[in-house]
């Protein structure tokens, strides 16, 4: 199953900022909260997240993807600017860019979450994928559900028995954990 099962277009994004735009992490639960509130609105879907202290990945289904962009950018300046702390960046102190690319077939966006998925592991952040707090992951596993992650696509391609699927999907994951683990090696 390589086809799309959807008329709409699913994108890879990365949103870039400066080294510690995500570090506090109400700024992570803001960001995933508006996300929430977005796709929810706009009726756009959220396959894969992670969130970094510098930066945001996402596999998003939608009709307009630059909306969205344009959308999450906004959120993400608006909470920065929120007088909570002496420390709140001034506007022309936040700088955001991103990338996007479209992911054409199952196993292409299937590879995008793994690798979106493999983030915090891959910089050092934890050992295991599970504990990293601010990805999509947890949910596909079963650890955590974030509400904002539709995971029936991602978990579709690997089986239509939910169990069977989630076992899959961990082995998927592991795989790419043992290769980053040997290529770091040499």
């Amino acid at each position: 199953m390589s086809h799309l099962p959807t008329e709409k277009k699913v994108f890879y994004y990365e949103l870039e900022g400066s080294r510690y735009l995500f570090a506090d992490e109400r700024i992570k639960m803001h960001l995933l909260e508006r996300i929430s509130e977005l796709h929810q609105r706009d009726g756009w879907l959220l396959f894969a997240f992670c969130i970094m202290d510098d930066r945001a990945y996402f596999v998003i289904e939608a009709a307009r993807i630059a909306g969205v962009i344009r959308t999450l950018q906004s959120a993400v300046r608006k909470q920065l600017l929120q007088p909570e702390t002496s420390e709140t960046p001034r506007k022309d102190q936040i700088a955001l860019s991103g990338q996007m690319r479209q992911l054409n077939t199952l196993p292409e966006i299937a590879d995008c979450c793994r690798k979106i998925h493999q983030t915090p592991l891959r910089q050092g952040y934890v050992s295991r994928l599970e504990d990293y707090w601010w990805s999509s992951y947890p949910s596909y596993v079963g650890f955590h559900q974030w509400d904002v992650v539709d995971a029936r696509l991602l978990s579709l391609y690997f089986s239509v028995n939910p169990g069977i699927a989630r076992k899959k999907l961990k082995q998927f994951h592991a795989l790419e954990s043992e290769l980053s683990l040997a290529e770091s090696h040499f």
